[in-house]
């Protein structure tokens, strides 16, 4: 049985988060532990994995209690977004101790519509078509652009050799939608993926966790694509 602790239990992804692992997960994964905000760390070395979705300054507190932990330390994985150069350069480092996964997004299927992008960015730049990002989520969110338009607009750009623009709305309680449109001189082509419950990023990241701990090693920062990759082979 995997120890799953939880960062960010208060949150509602932290709670969607346990209710899995006490649920659905019950016979792959046990909560040993869930510390509210500001609460003490310590509890957290006992599970084999951490599942981290407080804040980028929860995420560098953890990552900095877990570098300076002796011994033994779980494996970790990282939904903050909105993570600052510093904070990145911390998870870097815990990457060479224990494996850790960061992702702005822990939608499978979102994962699988930035693979699509393979083959059609290139294609609409050939045609000459202009790529642009458009989020849009609910108005409590406090970071723009969202974690996943960054993620999205990274992944596009190489592909279409030049800068993509980023629109970011914050409207009523939209989970999450996330939008390319690819412009030309007399049409536009719309791709689009549509985050129409909270269930499928919490499943996304418990999934992920538990295959950390199976599958993955120590050495560099692991994305979902490392995780689908291996799932899918």
């Amino acid at each position: 049985m995997i120890q799953v602790g939880v960062l960010g239990s208060s949150g509602r992804m932290g709670k969607w988060i346990c209710d899995l692992i006490r649920g659905e997960f019950k016979d792959q994964a046990e909560l040993c532990a869930a510390p509210l905000r500001g609460g003490a760390l310590g509890s957290l070395l006992q599970a084999d994995v951490v599942i981290d979705f407080s804040s980028a300054a929860g995420t560098h507190e953890l990552t900095q209690f877990l570098l300076a932990s002796p011994g033994q330390i779980p494996a970790l994985v990282v939904g903050s977004t909105g993570l600052s150069a510093i904070e990145k350069s911390s998870l870097e480092t815990l990457a060479q101790k224990t494996s850790v996964l960061v992702s702005a997004n822990f939608s499978t299927g979102l994962h699988a519509y930035l693979e699509q992008l393979k083959t059609l960015a290139p294609l609409m730049t050939r045609l000459g078509y202009k790529a642009r990002v458009i989020e849009t989520h609910h108005v409590h969110k406090k970071d723009a652009p969202s974690g996943t338009a960054l993620l999205i607009h990274d992944t596009l750009a190489p592909l279409v050799q030049s800068e993509v623009p980023i629109t970011s709305l914050r409207e009523g309680e939209v989970i999450g939608d996330h939008e390319i449109c690819f412009e030309g001189t007399a049409d536009r082509i719309h791709f689009r993926h549509e985050a129409m419950d909270r269930s499928i990023f919490a499943r996304g990241a418990v999934e992920a966790a538990l295959w950390i701990v199976q599958k993955a090693k120590p050495g560099s920062i692991l994305e979902m694509q490392n995780f689908l990759k291996d799932r899918f082979s």
